[in-house]
C-alpha cells in the first residue's frame, strides 16, 4: 500500500490502523491454523484494518479499494474458526465492529432490521424489553455477529423449529465492489448466503423473530444410536411442539453434570 493509499484511509482517524501488531491480530481468526496449511498460504497480516460506521461510508471504501486494486477482506467477529475472514491477498480488511446498530423493529411482522456487526446475544437483549426474541441462533450466540452467520450459513440453535438461518432471512442489502448498494431478497439470497463476501460486503440485513415465551428443557436418555433415532423419528411423526433438539454423548453428559451451572446476566 502506497503513501497515497495511506493517506486516504487516515481520514477515518482512530477507526484505521496501519499498526503491525495490531494488522497481526486480523491476520487470522479464532481457530489456530493447521500446520500442513500455513505454508500454502503465507503471510495473512493485511497492509490496514478500517471500521465504518454506515453503510455510506462502507460503500465509499469499497468504491475506493475496488479503483485502487486493493484487495477486501470482510471481517465480523471471526468466531467460525474456518479462515473465512483470513486476508489470503493482504491488501484491506474491512472490520464491521461500528456498525451494530438496530435500525427498526417491526412488532406487528415480527421482523427486526440490524446492521451486520451486531452480535446476537447484543439483539436478542434489545429485543427483550418488547417481548421478543430470536427465532434461531449460532452455537457462538454471545461473540459471532448478524452478517458473519449470513456470510457464513448454516443452522444453530433453534433450527430443529425454524430450519437454516439463510430460511429466516427476508432480505439483505449488500455494497458490491463498485459501490452501488442493492437489496437481495427472496430466492436472490442465495448469492448472498454461504458466499462469504465474495458477491459483496453485507451492510444490512432484516430477519424474522418470534415473541417471548417460556421454554422447558428435558433431557432424555437412550441405550444406544440407534434408540436414539427410532425416538428422534417418533417425535418427528407426533410433530410434538419442540424449538431445538441438541445430542450429547455419555461422556459429554458427565462432564455437563460435573461444570458448575453458569448464566448470563446471572
Amino acid at each position: 500500500m502506497n503513501s497515497q493509499q495511506q493517506a486516504y484511509l487516515e481520514k477515518f482517524g482512530s477507526r484505521m490502523t496501519l499498526n503491525k501488531t495490531e494488522r497481526v491480530l486480523y491476520g487470522h481468526d479464532i481457530a489456530a491454523m493447521p500446520n500442513l496449511v500455513k505454508p500454502l498460504i503465507g503471510n495473512t497480516t493485511p497492509d490496514a484494518v478500517v471500521q465504518p460506521q454506515n453503510e455510506e461510508e462502507l460503500a465509499e471504501v469499497v468504491r475506493w479499494a475496488y479503483q485502487e486494486g486493493i484487495p477486501i477482506t470482510p471481517r465480523g467477529k471471526a468466531s467460525s474458526g474456518y479462515g473465512g475472514v483470513i486476508p489470503v491477498k493482504k491488501g484491506l480488511v474491512i472490520d464491521f465492529y461500528q456498525m451494530k446498530d438496530v435500525e427498526e423493529v417491526d412488532e406487528e411482522g415480527l421482523t427486526v432490521t440490524v446492521q451486520p456487526g451486531i452480535t446476537w446475544e447484543q439483539l436478542d437483549y434489545k429485543l427483550k424489553p418488547q417481548d421478543l426474541t430470536l427465532r434461531l441462533y449460532p452455537t457462538s450466540y454471545p461473540s459471532s455477529s448478524v452478517g458473519g452467520w449470513l456470510a457464513q450459513g448454516g443452522a444453530g440453535i433453534g433450527s430443529y423449529e425454524y430450519g437454516y438461518f439463510r430460511q429466516n432471512v427476508v432480505s439483505a442489502r449488500v455494497v458490491l465492489p463498485s459501490g452501488e448498494v442493492r437489496e437481495f431478497s427472496g430466492d436472490e439470497l442465495d448469492l448472498i448466503s454461504d458466499a462469504e463476501g465474495i458477491t459483496g460486503l453485507i451492510s444490512q440485513v432484516t430477519v424474522r423473530i418470534q415473541p417471548m415465551e417460556d421454554v422447558d428443557v428435558i433431557a432424555l436418555a437412550c441405550p444406544d444410536a440407534h434408540e436414539a433415532q427410532k425416538l428422534m423419528q417418533t417425535i418427528i411423526d407426533a410433530d410434538l411442539p419442540i424449538w431445538s433438539m441438541i445430542f450429547i454423548n455419555p461422556r459429554m453428559a458427565e462432564m455437563k453434570n460435573r461444570a458448575p451451572l453458569m448464566e448470563h446476566y446471572g
